[in-house]
């Protein structure tokens, strides 16, 4: 199974940007998909378990499956 670190894990992509210069937390690493734009944390030094960010893409949340 891929890292967390290098794919993202909504989409696969490999076009993964480290916040790490941007976001502080002493206990989780942030991550963003250039491709998707998803955000996830994972636990310092670990590669997984991702935790999907709040700020995820808007157009990939199931909101707008139920649009009208």
């Amino acid at each position: 199974m891929p890292s967390a670190r290098t794919q993202c894990p909504q989409c696969n992509s490999p076009d993964v940007v480290d916040l790490a210069d941007l976001l502080y937390s002493a206990r989780v690493d942030y991550f963003r998909c250039h491709a998707c734009s998803g955000w996830w944390s994972l636990p310092k030094g670990a590669d997984g378990p991702a935790t999907r960010g709040v700020l995820s893409d808007l157009n990939a949340s199931s909101l707008d499956n139920n649009a009208v």
